[in-house]
Parts: C-alpha cells; sequence; structure tokens
C-alpha cells in the first residue's frame, strides 16, 4: 500500500513575504519618474495648447477640423481617456512645463523615422540592374542615415554646451569658488508664461494643439514636395 502523501501543498500566505528589496525602490523610483515626467509632458503640450486657442483662434480651430477626421487623432483620444491621463494631469499641483526645445529635441528621431517610413521613393522610368535590391534597402538606409544625422548633432551639441559651460564658469567666477548663476529661466531655457491648464472638454484638444504649436516647426521640416492638406471645410458654414 502506497501511504506517500500526494495531496496539494497549501497555497502560500501572501502576508509572509518581505519588504520591497533595493532593487524594487529603484525600479519603483524609475517609474516614478517616467510617469511624473509623462505627466510634465502633457501639462506642458497643453498649455501651449490653450496658448494657441486663446491668442489665435482661427488657427486652432483650422489645425483642428484639419486633424479631427484622422484615426491617429481619434485613436489618440480613446487612448488619453482609457489611460485616464486627464486625472493624473489635474492631480496635484502643476508641474513647471517644460522648454519647447527639449521637447523639439526628444521628438526629432522618431520624426526622422516617420518621414523616412513615409516618403515616397522616386519614379523610375525604366528597370535598372539591382533596383529591387536598392529599393529593398532604401528604408533602413535612410533610417540609418537619419540616426546617424540626429547623432552627430546631439554629439555636436553637446561638446558646444560642455565648453560652453566651461567657458561661461572661467569668465564669470567672482574668485569666491562659486559659479556665477543666471536666472533660472535663462538657465532652464524657459518659455514666456504659460496659461494654465484648463480641465474639462478642451484638455485632450489642448494637449493636440499643444504638440503641433511646439513640434510644428520641426514637422514642416519633413513636408513633402506636394500640395499642401487643405482644411476640412466647415459644414456649419456658407
Amino acid at each position: 500500500m502506497n501511504t506517500s502523501d500526494t495531496s496539494t501543498p497549501p497555497p502560500a500566505d501572501p502576508t509572509a513575504a518581505g519588504p520591497p528589496t533595493p532593487t524594487d525602490h529603484r525600479a519603483l523610483a524609475f517609474l516614478g519618474q517616467v510617469n511624473s515626467s509623462t505627466r510634465q509632458w502633457l501639462c506642458t503640450l497643453a498649455r501651449h495648447g490653450v496658448a494657441l486657442r486663446r491668442n489665435d483662434a482661427e488657427r486652432a480651430r483650422a489645425v483642428l477640423d484639419t486633424v479631427r477626421p484622422w484615426p491617429f487623432y481619434k485613436g489618440g483620444q480613446f487612448l488619453f481617456d482609457l489611460m485616464e491621463w486627464e486625472d493624473l494631469m489635474v492631480d496635484g499641483d502643476p508641474p513647471p512645463p517644460m522648454p519647447a526645445e527639449r521637447v523639439r529635441s526628444a521628438c526629432a528621431v522618431p520624426v526622422q523615422w516617420l518621414a523616412a517610413a513615409t516618403a515616397q521613393p522616386p519614379t523610375a522610368t525604366e528597370q535598372m540592374p539591382g533596383q529591387r535590391t536598392a529599393a529593398a534597402l532604401d528604408l533602413p538606409l535612410r533610417l540609418l542615415a537619419a540616426t546617424a544625422r540626429t547623432t552627430v548633432l546631439g554629439a555636436a551639441h553637446d561638446l558646444t554646451d560642455l565648453f560652453g559651460t566651461s567657458a561661461t564658469r572661467a569668465e564669470t567666477d567672482d574668485g569666491s569658488g562659486r559659479e556665477a548663476t543666471a536666472p533660472e529661466s535663462d538657465a532652464e531655457g524657459a518659455d514666456p508664461e504659460l496659461p494654465p491648464l484648463e480641465a474639462g472638454f478642451y484638455l485632450y484638444e489642448d494637449v493636440v494643439l499643444g504638440a503641433f504649436a511646439v513640434l510644428g516647426p520641426l514637422l514642416a521640416d519633413h513636408a513633402p514636395t506636394g500640395p499642401l492638406i487643405d482644411p476640412v471645410p466647415d459644414p456649419d458654414g456658407p
């Protein structure tokens, strides 16, 4: 007779687990930083959107009328509501605005990838040897070229900042061993004063308008050479 115990062992007591480890704390700190940075990005874009809607209502309306039918706009609205970003943005004291140049710099590579992926290849009048292979390699090569260009420009800016900071420190040292500091707005490259958030119906639209206002110059650099997109006509208009 088999006397071995084949019964299922009882589940472990979840309260018997130990406290979070130092790695857990560091991982949570990183995720908290990502969460805070996302909130700062969204709030900054929304405040730019409020400024555009207030200062140039006709331009803001034309932009929204153009992008509303696009799937990216509708999908963004769905994700905005699904992830409850409005609650994230309005919960607590508003974060300081992020410099617009920092937003454009962070988005430079993704925009270049999109431009390379969606650019129309030149139309060949006749088939040439190796043309199909060249066409297959065209997109990866363009992506590589865009990435390399951004890397070189980033390194050049970093070197400029490095040597510029050293020169500034040498010129502004007052002999006390402390570096003379500029006002925070100049040191951080802050943009002009932005209006506060307006929670509610306009919040997602303000984020979209702010993204357009801040990233507009970057997007315009990659515009196709064909005819421009006309705004969607107003159904309530004449």
